[in-house]
């Protein structure tokens, strides 16, 4: 898991999730209470998502943030 800052300097937590067809996403959550935001990763496995995580900036997340679509 890690923490990030979206563009308006709200607090924002990142892990990994796996969705219904098996595509690895990241699964984006407001620290304070609200809906939870998904970003789909290229990896296949748990591993390689994470690794794929690691690698991602702060600015990047922001992007996927900006880009992400609700989850369920």
């Amino acid at each position: 898991m890690r923490n990030f800052l979206d563009s308006s300097g709200d607090a924002w937590q990142v892990t990994i999730g796996k969705a219904s067809w098996g595509t690895m996403v990241l699964l984006l959550s407001p620290v304070l209470p609200g809906g939870v935001r998904t970003s789909i990763l290229q990896s296949e496995t748990m591993f390689d998502a994470n690794v794929e995580l690691e690698a991602l900036t702060d600015d990047e997340l922001r992007t996927r943030l900006a880009d992400s679509q609700p989850w369920g």
